[in-house]
C-alpha cells in the first residue's frame, strides 16, 4: 500500500479547491444567463421536420 506524499496531498487539494470554484462559475453563468430561457416545442412543426423527404439548409448558410 501506498502513502501519499505531503506534496500529493497538497496536489489533492488544490484540484479540489479548483473543480468547486469552476462548478460555481459554471452554476452561477447558468444561473444568470440560462435558467430563465424556455423553448417552446410544436409537435406538428417538429413531425414536419422528420418527415420531409428534403433537408432544409441551415440559416445563413449559402445554398
Amino acid at each position: 500500500m501506498t502513502v501519499m506524499k505531503p506534496l500529493d496531498k497538497t496536489l489533492v487539494r488544490k484540484l479540489a479547491v479548483v473543480l468547486v470554484i469552476k462548478l460555481a462559475v459554471l452554476v452561477a453563468l447558468w444561473w444568470g444567463f440560462v435558467r430563465e430561457q424556455r423553448v417552446t416545442v410544436d409537435t406538428n412543426s417538429v413531425a414536419a421536420q422528420f418527415l420531409q423527404s428534403t433537408p432544409i439548409p441551415a440559416k445563413g448558410l449559402p445554398q
